[in-house]
């Protein structure tokens, strides 16, 4: 099958106009015209993912992360520019869906929404596309329970060890806002209007914590890849679904950071 197929549906479920300004989704390497007959899901595109792709014949690998952010003006020295090196040597294609799949109807936001449980999803941070309203984030209600057998419930549906939370642990919980990946301070005048009990979120700086701690909104850091991970196993399962010729490999790597509990 070639790339152009399976990039244009990619496309079609999350268009490359909902990313943020400074975010580069979309096909970083590759010639659309290329065969591909195996593709390479992950998150973080490394040294183990590729070598990985390499290893198992895979002619593209498909992540949430892009490979590069900005520019490359030399190719000397660099964790990306080696990468690319490996990756053109060995005719591998890189595709990422970044913040365009995480603002798209059915995209990252609302698959943490369904693995929690929450009903009446409505967007976070709300943007007009094509007549149809997008943005980042989500929030959404569930039947009350108790503050801290929902952190625990987080802790099992996104498989995360150990969160880090600011604030006091509510008594009940009924409404939750999700905005996954790194936590963004502009979603703050939001927050205070939708006032959920608990906001579920990842990569929370100190004086942002603070922030929300003086606004009353209880948060929970269950950190980037905490909350970002499940999108090697979804978007499998989309691809999966949607071209049953090629096949699918999952490469979940893992969190960057270690903890002694």
């Amino acid at each position: 099958m070639k790339l152009k197929k399976i990039t244009s549906f990619l496309e079609e479920r999350a268009p490359i106009s909902l990313q943020e300004s400074y975010d580069n989704s979309g096909l970083i390497l590759g010639n659309p015209d290329a065969e591909i007959s195996k593709v390479l899901v992950c998150l973080d595109v490394d040294d183990d993912a590729v070598d990985y792709a390499i290893s198992q014949n895979c002619k593209l690998i498909l992540s949430h992360h892009p490979t590069i952010f900005k520019a490359i003006k030399n190719f000397t020295g660099t964790k990306e520019s080696s990468l690319l090196i490996k990756a053109i040597k060995n005719d591998l294609a890189l595709y990422s869906s970044h913040t365009n799949f995480d603002s798209a109807d059915g995209g990252l936001s609302d698959l943490i929404c369904s693995k929690l449980g929450l009903k009446n999803i409505k967007v976070l941070k709300s943007f007009l596309y094509d007549s149809a309203d997008y943005g980042a984030g989500r929030y959404g209600e569930t039947d009350p329970i108790d503050g801290l057998r929902f952190i625990n419930l987080i802790r099992s549906r996104l498989s995360v060890d150990v969160v880090r939370y600011v604030g006091q642990i509510p008594q009940t919980v009924t409404k939750v806002a999700v905005y996954n990946g790194s936590y963004d301070r502009d979603i703050i005048g939001e927050l205070i209007k939708i006032n959920p009990v608990i906001l579920i979120t990842g990569d929370l700086k100190y004086h942002d914590a603070q922030e929300l701690l003086y606004n009353g909104i209880f948060t929970i850091d269950a950190g980037h890849y905490g909350t970002e991970i499940i999108f090697v196993d979804e978007m499998s399962q989309i691809l999966e679904d949607q071209f049953s010729n090629i096949e699918i490999l999952k490469y979940h790597g893992k969190d960057i950071f270690n903890y002694h509990i």
